[in-house]
């Protein structure tokens, strides 16, 4: 009897360390949580003349503005991997492999020296799936034209998911580029985060920045880059795009022109994917209102070819499911000239870029291509 009492004490005492040691890392991961605020300036880090100070607009409305939008997965998602939150396997690549993918983003990013603005998700300043490398750093000395704003959108101390292989720390977001310097106003605007309390000290406290540009006519230009969430069942993701809802609406009531581009995590209206491996991620399978924000509104995208592609095995061409998630949304007021996604072959990250021109004059021609594809 009394070695039984032994044994149930010394079960007792691992039990309790157990729930205290689990208690003390919720602990602290609490403390260590990252709160932003609702609204929040982003530093501009920008080389050359300051327009706004001199007094001058910084666009006219007889000008055409190209933009790029790529989510680079952190340059951790090249085709050789898949990754175990999406039904594969692999936490992170080799040190070696990291660094090819990101050498060879960074050799695209600065071929398009000529675009306008560029947007970019998932972007790491310090995380252990990227070997902690500073990409916002590294990305704007790539790029001394142009002027830079980032935000975070994802500071976790510690993911402890696999077991076996720990995500470790995460510290990631989104950044934008123009080679139109000094915008007359910068900010990071939250949106509802992917999970609440205790997931989510480990998951995306996801938000949108915007640019903001006078433009010739006293109105501006507003700029927005976002990236939603992907792993839910739609709720979450709802109540960000009413909050996105609610600024768009509100800046073209104002006479302002918006362009949003990013990671959208839906199809856009329209489309229509082909999955052989149905829920094999997790991933909900949804497509946009064609009435978001509201009717007028016009989607932007290259149905030719898939944004992005599935990440439950690596990439195989012709096998591994695509689809498009990643596009534009343009007011009214603004008018895409073309758009196209770039095939990189998926290389180098699980999404592929996508180009678009846009003026703020009704072209006299469209091309049927993107007639068939921007919504109204």
């Amino acid at each position: 009897m009394k070695t039984v009492k032994k044994i149930l004490k010394g079960l007792g005492i691992i039990l309790l360390t157990i729930v205290l040691v689990f208690a003390g890392f919720l602990g602290y991961m609490t403390m260590k949580d990252y709160r932003p605020a609702p609204l929040e300036n982003v530093e501009l880090i920008c080389a050359g003349t300051d327009s706004i100070k001199t007094g001058a607009y910084a666009i006219s409305l007889e000008d055409t503005l190209s933009f790029y939008t790529w989510n680079i997965g952190y340059g951790g998602l090249g085709a050789e991997q898949d990754f175990f939150f999406d039904g594969g396997k692999m936490v992170r690549p080799s040190k070696e492999l990291n660094q090819k993918y990101m050498n060879e983003i960074m050799a695209n990013i600065q071929s398009m020296d000529s675009v306008d603005f560029m947007l970019f998700q998932e972007v790491d300043k310090s995380s252990k799936r990227s070997y902690f490398q500073d990409q916002v750093k590294a990305i704007i000395e790539a790029c001394p034209r142009y002027c830079s704003g980032y935000a975070t959108n994802y500071k976790s101390q510690f993911v402890p998911q696999p077991v076996s292989n720990p995500y470790g720390r995460c510290f990631g977001g989104i950044l934008t580029l123009s080679r139109i310097n000094y915008p007359a106003k910068a900010s990071r605007f939250a949106l509802a985060p992917d999970a609440s309390w205790p997931t989510g000290l480990f998951m995306l406290k996801r938000c949108y920045m915007e640019f903001r540009y006078p433009l010739s006519n006293g109105k501006e230009l507003v700029v927005i880059n976002q990236h939603l969430s992907a792993y839910d069942d739609g709720t979450v993701k709802q109540r960000q795009l009413d909050t996105l809802k609610m600024k768009l609406l509100s800046e073209y009531e104002k006479g302002n022109y918006v362009i949003v581009g990013g990671d959208w995590n839906t199809y856009p209206p329209g489309y229509t994917s082909n999955l052989r491996e149905k829920g094999k991620d997790g991933i909900v399978e949804k497509s946009m209102d064609a009435n978001y924000p509201a009717a007028g509104w016009k989607y932007v995208y290259d149905g030719s070819i898939g944004s992005n592609r599935k990440l439950y095995e690596p990439y195989i061409k012709g096998k591994t499911d695509e689809v498009v998630i990643d596009y534009f949304l343009l007011s009214p007021n603004v008018y895409s000239i073309s758009v196209q996604t770039v095939d990189l072959g998926f290389e180098n990250s699980d999404h592929q870029p996508v180009y678009m021109k846009v003026t703020f004059n009704p072209p006299l021609i469209r091309p049927l291509k993107e007639k068939a594809q921007e919504l109204r």
